[in-house]
């Protein structure tokens, strides 16, 4: 399975900032050994975007990253990668974690409506103030 890691730097001990869009590098990992297949470079403006595109591009399942904004997250979400947060934690790090489910998930872009707003929109029925 591969994995992409947003970080600050190029090595395995290098931090996940706050955002997505902070990032300067995206790691490509297989988790199967933890091989970092590529390492891209982020290429602004707007390179929280191109990397959710090359995450989609490149078959991961999930990201682990900072906080996303909208369009970003919807690239990710409509694609149906999982998006783990995981700023402040270095990329070697967070991949252990994520390994024993102990990292989050993101549900929901920066700023966005939040989980609830989306769960009542699917369940059906109607939600009563009391």
């Amino acid at each position: 399975m591969k994995i992409a890691v947003a970080t600050m730097d190029r090595e395995s001990k290098a931090m996940i900032p706050e955002t997505l869009a902070e990032a300067k590098y995206l790691f490509i990992v297989e988790t199967d050994d933890f091989a970092v297949k590529e390492i891209l470079p982020a290429v602004p403006p707007d390179q929280d975007i191109r990397f959710a595109e090359q995450t989609v591009e490149r078959g991961c399942e999930a990201i682990i990253c900072g906080e996303i904004d909208e369009q970003a997250f919807e690239i990710l979400a409509g694609e149906g990668v999982t998006r783990y947060l995981g700023a402040g934690q270095n990329a070697s790090g967070s991949l252990k974690l994520m390994q024993a489910r102990q990292l989050p998930l993101i549900r929901e872009y920066a700023g966005g409506p939040g989980p609830e707003a989306h769960q009542h929109g699917t369940c059906g029925g109607h939600h009563e103030e009391e």
